[in-house]
């Protein structure tokens, strides 16, 4: 159930983040659709099943790049082991912490991705201030939504710790 769980929400984040980009890259505005339900699925499910969805969340977007293949990857699962060392602290459940988060891990992904963007491509990676901020606060607004929707629509198992 973990694999039918883990590939069913894949495939929702795979198409609704080629509906973010049809609708918010015409406007040069990145929003993290692969990043919630990166943390919508390290709440719900097991730690080495939410690695294991950073990863491959990551890695999608890494195909799309062209300027550092696993920089993704890698600035994903460093924000989940983040998320899941502080998720016993927080009721991720609840409105607040969903919008708080996503828009302070968006900001860490794109920093972080921009940092690494300098020390493997010889530049920092900067996708701009607009993009930053208003794919930060989309990011933050659509979470809510998204859980709640993945919560009613498709099969869960309980988080193991």
């Amino acid at each position: 159930m973990k694999t039918l769980n883990s590939l069913l929400i894949l495939l929702v984040a795979t198409i609704l983040h080629w509906v973010a980009i049809e609708t918010f890259g015409r406007v040069n505005i990145n929003v993290a659709i692969m990043l919630i339900f990166a943390l919508i699925t390290a709440n719900i499910m097991s730690k080495n099943t939410a690695y294991a969805y950073a990863f491959l969340s990551g890695l999608f977007l890494d195909f799309f790049g062209s300027v550092m293949f696993g920089g993704y990857a890698l600035v994903f699962v460093f924000l989940i082991y983040i998320f899941r060392k502080f998720d016993d602290k927080i009721n991720f459940s609840e409105v607040g912490p969903q919008l708080v988060i996503p828009f302070i891990f968006n900001i860490m992904l794109v920093l972080l991705y921009g940092v690494l963007g300098s020390m493997f491509a010889g530049k920092f990676i900067w996708q701009g201030a607009r993009s930053l901020v208003l794919g930060s606060i989309i990011t933050a607004l659509l979470l809510p939504i998204l859980y709640r929707g993945t919560e009613k629509f498709l099969i869960f198992t309980k988080k193991t710790r």
